[in-house]
């Protein structure tokens, strides 16, 4: 096997801000392949603030579960109580492989381990042509579908030859997604019959589904899942079904950046809620239906928002699809979700791509988004304005994650964080 000691990247589970790259120096030789694995290598990885989420959450929702602890660790970082590992989005491939169905040198598009230290997959195919599911009980007991599902590519796919391509895949495929999700299947139009953005087959009607000539508001709308919905509100409806006015809310070092993406009909700034009159700016009044999407916004500004785009007295939703990750108290917005008569409602991606799965079929399903996945990239180039910034060494990822934490200069909404090892 290599005679360089593989690296993983490791995160305190009570402090997500404290994470380091660790090697490991008696990882090999690795154990024989059981029947019905594969072993994977990352090629390419991610990194947004939404591995933030994984790693704050990640005790909670089953992400630290995701990979075997290790018995080579040293210490401090052998206690599995105070770190874990999370994963990144990206592209893998099967080094070994005791799979009839998985040829060695298969690449693979999925939830992968941050790190070189290759990792063994329990895997089966699914009814979506390319697709395998990860099906060890490690990571079916507390690990939801969209993370175990991996899609394969021929073992003669060059990612080095595509790797633009492939880097804004990892970068962008699973927030894209998530605004198709909520586009396609929460605001569904008359022709499709509209879901809960939870899922779960909750109950969702055809009046909760509809924005047409509502004012949609995105707090932390620079975020890259907040701009791949208002792509998708654009690009990507028919007839009458257009909201009157999607509005970006951000802090003023975005606001260039938001306004040049040309999404939006209005770009405003968190403190505006104080200094203008909301209701004039947007012309809301009590026939106006305002939907608040939350997606980062900081501190209170949920609330504050919330508070201020209820006074018109018209029908009011608010989503609530993401957060500060920095930000340890609910606020009165995260409080009230899913509470009677509150208006405000839980989004989750992963679970809501269950019921769509159930709704379309799952071959269907994944033809649809591969479509609009196409017409994204291929037809309007991605995110306008957001450009790649590739890293060779996975110890980048140990840098650029101190760097998000800390908001530095040169990690804008305009980067993509991508790391080919």
């Amino acid at each position: 096997m290599a005679s360089t000691a593989p690296r993983i990247h490791l995160v305190d589970k009570s402090d997500y801000t404290k994470q380091k790259v660790v090697p490991l120096p008696d990882a090999y030789p690795l154990p024989p392949l059981q029947k019905g694995f594969i072993r994977i290598r990352s090629r390419i990885l991610s990194l947004t603030t939404n591995n933030f989420s994984y790693a704050r959450f990640g005790e909670e929702l089953g992400w630290y579960s995701v990979w075997p602890t290790l018995p080579s660790l040293s210490a401090p970082y052998n206690d599995a109580t105070k770190y874990g590992r999370i994963s990144s989005w990206g592209y893998g491939e099967a080094i070994e492989s005791a799979h009839d169905d998985v040829p060695v040198g298969t690449k693979l598009f999925g939830y992968l381990p941050i790190g070189t230290l290759p990792e063994d997959l329990q895997v089966k195919p699914m009814e979506a042509p390319g697709h395998l599911l990860e099906v060890s009980e490690r990571r079916t007991a507390r690990v939801m579908p969209f993370y175990n599902r991996y899609v394969c590519y021929p073992p003669d796919v060059d990612l080095s030859a595509e790797r633009g391509a492939r880097g804004l895949e990892a970068l962008l495929r699973p927030l894209f997604e998530a605004g198709y999700l909520l586009n396609r299947y929460t605001f569904a139009g008359p022709e499709r019959k509209p879901l809960h953005p939870l899922g779960h087959g909750l109950p969702w009607t055809a009046q909760q589904a509809d924005i047409s000539d509502a004012v949609l508001v995105l707090l932390g709308a620079s975020g890259k899942t907040s701009l791949s919905l208002a792509d998708q509100l654009r690009h990507a409806r028919t007839g009458e079904a257009f909201p009157r006015k999607v509005v970006a809310v951000g802090s003023e070092a975005s606001r260039g950046f938001t306004q040049r993406t040309g999404l939006f009909d209005e770009v405003l700034l968190y403190d505006d809620v104080d200094k203008t009159n909301l209701a004039a700016v947007l012309a809301l009044d009590k026939a106006t239906k305002v939907v608040l999407l939350n997606f980062a916004g900081r501190g209170d500004a949920p609330d504050r928002w919330a508070s201020r785009l209820r006074e018109p007295g018209g029908p009011f939703t608010g989503l609530s699809v993401g957060g500060d990750p920095t930000n340890t108290a609910p606020g009165n917005f995260n409080a009230e979700v899913d509470k009677e008569g509150s208006g405000v409602y839980m989004v989750s991606a992963p679970t809501l791509r269950d019921d769509a799965i159930l709704a379309e079929g799952e071959a269907k399903y994944f033809e649809f988004l591969d479509e609009a996945w196409t017409r994204f990239i291929d037809d309007r180039g991605g995110l306008h304005g957001v450009s790649l910034m590739w890293r060779q060494d996975i110890g980048a990822f140990e840098s650029d994650w101190d760097g998000l934490c800390k908001g530095k200069g040169q990690y804008g909404p305009d980067i993509g964080l991508v790391y080919e090892i």
